[in-house]
């Protein structure tokens, strides 16, 4: 396996949770959780990219999680990554691991697949996903898409239907095909987040609002794993939080 580090970029700023980054899940800061989570991967470094000093705060006292602070200003987590490449002259070929800032429960072993799966398949971006087991998430825009070829590369990502069954939904018919909900974890080099950041927006990007549709746009490949062991979801809401809370508590890790 080859040397990665992980990646948690985070912003204070938050629409349906303020302050989410610091708020307490079983007593200790979401933040603070993820990093957690990330540090019994096999990464060689785990850097949280931030915008504030009170998420910094969280973490200045917990071994071998570095924090690199971004601008408040950044637009996307992949802006905040490009600057801690820049800020902590990483080299272009470092492989990096792309976790999000609200997910306390990510599974360490998630972290090493798509590092791998980068690896072996020599793609631009490795990300995974697993099968839709009912019919609500086929249809639900929160929940994204993919479709991916005989190779397992990404052919498309998409808040709708995809495949769309037309014969079953035309007439309003439960679907049969088999679906894919995509993960929200991504590993890449260095390199790749730069040159993403110099690439335009095409239209497909803004009307789905995915970022990962620029990299397709621009001609670039995606790799796709498929984990059998499907991840729990993140935190948006306090629903959410009363959601992780008590799967820590029968786990034993409150």
């Amino acid at each position: 396996m080859s040397d990665y580090i992980v990646a948690i970029p985070s912003r204070l700023a938050s629409t349906r949770l303020p302050n989410k980054p610091l708020v307490p899940i079983c007593g200790i800061p979401m933040i603070r959780r993820v990093c957690m989570q990330a540090l019994k991967s096999k990464a060689q470094r785990v850097i949280a990219c931030v915008d504030s000093d009170k998420i910094a705060a969280c973490l200045t006292d917990l071994p071998g999680t570095e924090v690199c602070m971004t601008s408040p200003q950044a637009a996307c987590g992949t802006d905040r990554i490009a600057q801690m490449i820049e800020s902590m002259h990483l080299d272009l070929e470092t492989i990096i691991v792309n976790i999000q800032g609200d997910e306390p429960l990510i599974n360490p072993e998630h972290i090493e697949a798509v590092a791998q799966l980068l690896v072996e398949k020599q793609a631009d971006m490795a990300t995974l996903c697993f099968r839709i087991d009912n019919e609500h998430d086929v249809f639900d825009p929160s929940c994204v898409k993919v479709v991916f070829d005989g190779n397992g590369m990404a052919l498309y990502f998409s808040r709708a239907p995809i495949p769309y069954e037309r014969d079953n939904f035309m007439h309003h018919q439960a679907p049969t095909a088999t679906h894919y909900h995509h993960i929200g974890i991504y590993a890449y080099k260095a390199g790749t987040v730069l040159r993403y950041n110099q690439l335009s927006r095409p239209e497909i990007e803004v009307s789905e609002s995915l970022e990962q549709l620029r990299l397709l746009h621009h001609g670039m490949k995606i790799a796709v794993g498929v984990t059998e062991n499907p991840p729990e979801t993140g935190v948006d809401t306090p629903e959410d939080l009363e959601r992780v809370c008590r799967y820590l508590k029968a786990h034993g890790e409150a």
